[in-house]
């Protein structure tokens, strides 16, 4: 147990140090950044030489480097070389159990799980924690080696240990590596109310979306836990939805590309839609918030989102270690996370419930100014 509560201190020391020296050097943006790396090994020396025990100096410079790339956003991850042969040839393999993960401060956190998955079922629902995956601690563990080890060889077995939906107490399930087919949309209810579940931009997702709005007295597209990056697609769509063609623009240190859409058919009808978003929205999703927002007819319920809608790279160092950064982002993007039109807690009952209300409302406004004309 003293053990545990060692490596517990000492990550977060490490992390104190690494926030330490990002927030000095903003604070500080006129002076020179080797004057910031001074005031680094100061700290440094104070740790290795007043820490009540014995400092492994290598684990406090990888965490470091760790830190470093995590400020400046919480999904970067620094890969060290042995680590690194261990897992990147995870990536190739079929097998997963079904979910995707984001990093939340120190947590890993269910970004989206396939409604016909294992873990779905058992539970492992958007906005579960991961609190182990084969006894490993998802905290001490970046966003690339968490998604390593979600892959594996279709057949073999892997243990996620995860806080249940009330956090009330920690389970711990062996899931079997499979070959999931990706679930574009699901329509389901929520409350009585049919709600259009999409967790892929693609041409079956639009087909499917204008039945849907055809059919449903009061639509909800539920983008919460979407994390897809296909931009092209999602454009299409968004224009369908805003009646008139839009544009979504990618950047890097190197150029600025353009996508615009590619269709020229567009909703005709007069019903508001709902967007249902959270924290958890993100990529294309975000975006298509972003160029959503504010069109005619067109409402965001629930909380504000993710602001994250970036591409990663790898690169190698010369050490035989590697980064994974944010290479590209896309916009129109609030970094700070868009704020929804209505505002709800984003389980399932209130965002219906904050959807009627909000029509209530309008009903009861529009009807006092036909009775007042």
């Amino acid at each position: 147990m003293r053990g545990k509560i060692k490596i517990i201190f000492l990550v977060f020391l490490v992390a104190f140090i690494s926030a330490f020296a990002f927030i000095k050097f903003k604070k500080s943006k006129d002076k020179d950044p080797y004057e910031m790396f001074g005031i680094f090994a100061k700290v440094y020396d104070i740790v290795i030489q007043r820490y009540v025990e014995p400092v492994d100096q290598s684990k406090l410079i990888l965490g470091a480097y760790r830190g470093g790339v995590q400020s400046l956003n919480q999904n970067n991850s620094f890969i060290t070389g042995d680590i690194m042969k261990k897992i990147e040839k995870r990536f190739s393999l079929p097998g997963t159990i079904g979910i995707a993960i984001t990093k939340k401060g120190n947590y890993a956190q269910v970004a989206y799980s396939n409604p016909e998955s294992e873990a779905y079922k058992e539970g492992i629902k958007p906005g579960t924690i991961i609190r182990k995956i084969n006894g490993m601690q998802a905290f001490n563990m970046s966003l690339y080696e968490i998604e390593a080890m979600l892959h594996g060889k279709i057949g073999e077995k892997v243990a996620i240990d995860f806080y249940s939906s009330d956090l009330s107490k920690d389970i711990e399930k062996q899931f079997v590596y499979k070959e999931y087919q990706p679930v574009d949309f699901k329509i389901e209810e929520m409350s009585g109310q049919k709600v259009f579940k999409l967790f892929r931009f693609t041409d079956n997702t639009l087909t499917a979306l204008k039945k849907y709005l055809a059919e449903t007295e009061i639509p909800i597209i539920d983008i919460r836990y979407s994390i897809d990056n296909n931009y092209k697609k999602m454009c299409n769509i968004a224009s369908y939805l805003a009646g008139k063609q839009l544009a979504v623009k990618s950047l890097s240190k190197e150029k600025e590309n353009e996508t615009k859409s590619a269709i020229n058919d567009f909703y005709k009808g007069n019903k508001t839609i709902f967007l249902a978003t959270s924290s958890l929205t993100m990529n294309a999703a975000d975006v298509f918030a972003n160029l959503l927002k504010g069109k005619q007819n067109i409402k965001l319920v629930g909380g504000k989102t993710s602001g994250e809608a970036y591409t990663f790279e790898t690169f190698k160092l010369k050490t035989g270690d590697f980064v994974n950064i944010a290479t590209k982002m896309f916009t129109p993007l609030n970094k700070k996370g868009l704020k929804p039109d209505i505002k709800s807690f984003i389980d399932d009952d209130e965002i219906i419930s904050a959807v009627k209300k909000y029509l209530k409302e309008e009903k009861k406004e529009y009807g006092e100014e036909k009775k007042a004309a």
